[in-house]
């Protein structure tokens, strides 16, 4: 009996803890999810487009030196910041006027072989019909000559035994002739020649004759030296009208070349180079007499001088003495006459470089992206040292240009092999020498801008497929409740809410593992 006791015991005591058991289980408390809230605003909203641009700068300041200029102060080194009016530099101006009158004398030497060769331009050009006429005359007078020759032994008034040719005239002959594409050898030369003199011709006349066709071969003139060869036979009078003849044509080969415009041209651009050097030479004596002065805020960017030195540039041609021949020879081998003309008259050795402020960016737009950016657009730029500055759009252009076989991911998306872009810049309001010109920097323009925005941060935002939708949190009931929502504009940190909450709506923001009425609590 005292057993059976202990038994029904046990059993009421196992039988308590079961109900109590399942009593836990149907009554017990909901776990809730911890969840961390953010409150609907209103603020202003900006949606930016994100790209890199390179450093450049839209102006600089180059200060350029004069021959024998002595260095007395540097005042800057590369790197440093400066502001219009800081003295940079100064200078010992006491060789400043003999290097300017230098240049002036230059540039009136030049200005009088350019007067000159307009003046023979305009007298050959007159020259050029009479001298047609009086060739066309001789060449009758030739056949008729000729016709004589051929029924009638010819005469000659001097031996040609007694005739003697130097070999320096026979050598500057095949020289000249081999010029115009003519050779001859020494026999046929020395015949030619003695020829010409039997005929009553001096050498003189013939040394003459040899310069004269000398011009027109440097002057890439054309003239047929292979006439000579058909003198060495026939009468004296033959002979001297066909002289006469070579003579005739060597001078109209003169005129045409004179009257060439290319020929006028070149002594034209030699003029005015010259009168450019003593332009910027008087420029540059100016600022060396009062120091080089910074015009604008900008940044040192070279520095090439120091305290001290006499400065040596290449030495300027006299204008006067410039191989005007060569240079038309050049012309036909495909040579940059402009450019040779320049190099006659030196290159300008910069003392101190100042790229100015504001410093810009050169962007490139997508097709897509350009439809969102104009002129005047305010712009965030991030330096070197992650610093924000202030910048704005200042100019987009108007014509897309290839990039070739750089990758975009407008071209790839549309099947195209290769991309164009539209070139953009963007002026750094407030750049420093954070900046480093030629390095890329972080830009974000602002595309849209929407004022007392209902704004959600992004991480409160559930995008999924068609439809967008938010967590908002019941305090009553402790619960998330589901709501869709309608977006606008948005940034990296925000979206712009149209519809589906209002100011003051308390959001979840961690969104993982919830359902629509699920228990939460607060973080």
């Amino acid at each position: 009996q005292g057993k059976n006791k202990k038994v029904i015991i046990l059993c009421s005591v196992l039988a308590v803890v079961v109900l109590a058991v399942v009593a836990y289980m149907i009554f017990k408390p909901e776990e809730k999810l911890a969840v961390s809230t953010v409150e609907v605003t209103k603020q202003t909203i900006n949606e930016t487009l994100d790209t890199t641009g390179t450093v450049s700068t839209a102006s600089e300041q180059s200060f350029t030196l004069m021959n024998k200029v002595k260095v007395k102060t540097v005042n800057v080194k590369e790197g440093d910041v400066v502001k219009a009016g800081d003295v940079l530099a100064t200078f010992d101006v006491s060789s400043l006027e003999t290097a300017l009158n230098e240049k002036e004398n230059n540039y009136e030497k030049a200005l009088a072989a350019y007067n000159k060769a307009k003046n023979s331009s305009s007298s050959a050009s007159g020259k050029i019909s009479s001298t047609k006429k009086q060739i066309a005359e001789l060449e009758k007078e030739i056949e008729t000559l000729k016709a004589k020759t051929s029924t009638t032994k010819p005469s000659s008034t001097k031996s040609d035994s007694g005739v003697k040719v130097s070999d320096d005239l026979v050598k500057r002959f095949i020289k000249i002739a081999k010029r115009f594409g003519v050779e001859y050898d020494e026999a046929t030369a020395r015949r030619v020649l003695t020829s010409i003199l039997s005929a009553g011709s001096s050498t003189s006349d013939i040394s003459g004759l040899l310069d004269n066709l000398g011009t027109i071969a440097g002057g890439s003139g054309s003239f047929d030296m292979s006439a000579f060869a058909q003198m060495s036979g026939g009468s004296s009078a033959l002979i001297n009208a066909e002289m006469s003849l070579v003579q005739l044509k060597a001078q109209l080969a003169t005129l045409e070349l004179q009257s060439n415009d290319t020929y006028l041209s070149v002594y034209k651009t030699v003029y005015e180079n010259a009168q450019s050097e003593y332009q910027k030479a008087l420029t540059q004596t100016n600022e060396m007499k009062k120091g080089w002065i910074a015009s604008e805020k900008g940044l040192v960017s070279e520095v090439n001088i120091k305290v001290g030195e006499t400065v040596e540039t290449q030495t300027v041609v006299d204008g006067k003495d410039v191989d005007i021949s060569s240079i038309i020879s050049s012309i036909s081998s495909g040579i940059d006459v402009s450019k040779m003309i320049s190099s006659f008259f030196g290159s300008d050795k910069v003392g101190i470089k100042v790229l100015n402020y504001p410093l810009v960016a050169d962007i490139s737009l997508s097709k897509y992206d350009v439809l969102d950016v104009s002129v005047n657009q305010e712009v965030s730029v991030k330096s070197a040292n992650n610093e924000i500055h202030e910048g704005r759009v200042s100019y987009v252009g108007a014509v897309a240009t290839s990039t070739g076989s750089s990758l975009d991911l407008n071209s790839i998306m549309s099947g195209g092999g290769s991309s164009s872009t539209i070139p953009a810049q963007v002026t750094i309001e407030d750049g420093d020498k954070s900046f480093i010109v030629g390095t890329d920097v972080d830009i974000s323009i602002i595309t849209d801008t929407q004022e007392n925005a209902l704004v959600v941060p992004v991480e409160a935002i559930i995008i999924d497929g068609s439809d967008v939708y938010v967590y908002a949190y019941n305090k009553d009931k402790s619960t998330a409740v589901k709501k869709k929502v309608t977006l606008g504009i948005s940034n990296d940190t925000y979206y712009q809410v149209l519809s589906g909450v209002s100011e003051g709506d308390v959001l979840i923001k961690n969104t993982s593992g919830l359902e629509d009425g699920a228990k939460v609590k607060l973080k």
